[in-house]
């Protein structure tokens, strides 16, 4: 039986690694993964060898100086809201990833988009998916 698994988990971790790197975030920065699919994302930056990488359970917790706050399950805008309110922080200058649901309609507008930058970030990337969209941001100004 053949199986295309590994050359797609293969695709997976090169995007991911690039989407990473284009962020500036490398094996050396301190991650923060939160959220139910994390222990997945934490193994993932374990088998590839990221030395500073945690899991902080959502909900209320205190602020961080992680580079980059992981997101890996697909939350909609009032999950995200809470998780910027009431969940673990990036420093200033930090990225978050989060995917999203893609926007119903076409406005033009992306809520999360307006969310992300009521919260102080600034969108780098939006990667658009299977009915989903992945938001890069970075963090420039405080909340």
């Amino acid at each position: 039986m053949y199986t295309d698994r590994p050359r797609r988990r293969f695709a997976t971790d090169q995007a991911l690694g690039a989407i990473l790197q284009r962020a500036g975030i490398d094996k050396e920065s301190a991650i923060l993964i939160t959220g139910p699919a994390g222990l997945a994302a934490l193994l993932w930056f374990c088998r590839h060898d990221y030395q500073h990488v945690g899991y902080a359970r959502t909900g209320r917790a205190p602020a961080n100086d992680s580079d980059l706050l992981l997101v890996p399950q697909t939350c909609d805008a009032s999950s995200l809201a809470r998780i910027l309110e009431e969940g673990p922080h990036v420093r200033l200058g930090g990225v978050l990833i989060v995917q999203t649901p893609e926007p119903e309609g076409s406005t033009g507008v992306d809520p999360i988009h307006q969310l992300l930058r009521r919260f102080g970030f600034r969108i780098e990337r939006c990667l658009h998916g299977r009915h989903r969209e992945m938001h890069v941001a970075r963090r420039i100004g405080r909340h």
